[in-house]
């Protein structure tokens, strides 16, 4: 697949495609650095740091990437659709470099890694990566053993997150990964502000945010970064009196967070999945 037809198949906007056509990055300066790329990632995003335009080349660079994933989905017999989800998470992490910066770029390296090295697919609504607990997970009538094998959710920023929506992407994920692992998966795990037990004290429990939220057991919560802060205002602040107040949930998270607490993380898993369905 060449780079524009990927560009129009995830809806990158023609202008962040221009941007990124006129990046140089000659064939030995490819081949160098999709090879640190595969091989060590760490090095690879700390040599990134230091090139010139760095966001915009990221984008460049990500595009041929992501085009020559599509060949190894094709050989895997992955259909279209299941691409084209997948990395129009390109396009939306593009839109918010442009956001922030003002620049068509990239800036979540790591993470889109995680689409071109075929550990992430977007089915429907959600995203899933396949795992395997590195230690035992309990709590709230959860049991899951060290080395158990399941999927971890992520949800992409991308329009409303609705019910039905969701358990089709888990409908999904049961057939797809059934497919392509061998097996079904044993749990699904989710990690997110979107689990944290204080948005009930903040929302209506009719929102999708809740609907989704209670359709895990919320095993723990941890506060390693203010991610509900990111998420809900876009950005995070010293002063957290600069917040803006624009939505409902920005005014009562703000209130909250000027009271000293602190949303956390939310840490979820569904061991039965077919409950819902």
């Amino acid at each position: 697949m060449k780079t524009d037809e990927l560009a129009k198949r995830i809806l990158l906007p023609r202008e962040a495609y221009t941007a990124a056509v006129k990046v140089e990055i000659s064939r030995e300066e490819y081949v160098r650095e999709r090879e640190l790329f595969y091989q060590d990632i760490k090095s690879f995003l700390e040599r990134w740091k230091g090139k010139e335009k760095r966001y915009t080349w990221a984008l460049a660079f990500y595009l041929r990437l992501s085009a020559e994933t599509y060949d190894k989905y094709q050989e895997e017999g992955i259909p279209d659709q299941v691409f084209d989800q997948t990395f129009y998470d390109l396009t939306i992490w593009c839109r918010e470099c442009y956001r922030k910066y003002g620049v068509y770029g990239l800036e979540q390296l790591w993470w889109l890694g995680q689409s071109v090295k075929m550990k992430l697919f977007r089915l429907g609504r959600l995203q899933f990566e396949p795992i395997r607990v590195k230690e035992p997970l309990e709590g709230n009538g959860i049991r899951i053993r060290a080395g158990t094998k399941g999927l971890n959710v992520h949800i992409p920023e991308d329009g409303p997150l609705k019910y039905e929506a969701c358990i089709e992407s888990f409908r999904q994920a049961e057939l797809f990964f059934a497919d392509r692992e061998g097996d079904r998966p044993e749990f699904y795990m989710c990690d997110s502000w979107l689990l944290s037990p204080a948005l009930e004290e903040l929302l209506p429990k009719t929102s999708n945010i809740i609907r989704f939220q209670k359709l895990f057991r919320i095993v723990k919560v941890h506060y390693t970064f203010p991610q509900a802060e990111q998420r809900i205002f876009g950005e995070v602040l010293e002063d957290k009196s600069g917040y803006p107040e624009n939505t409902s949930l920005q005014k009562k998270a703000k209130a909250y967070i000027l009271e000293g607490k602190d949303p956390g993380i939310g840490v979820g898993v569904i061991d039965d999945v077919y409950r819902y369905m």
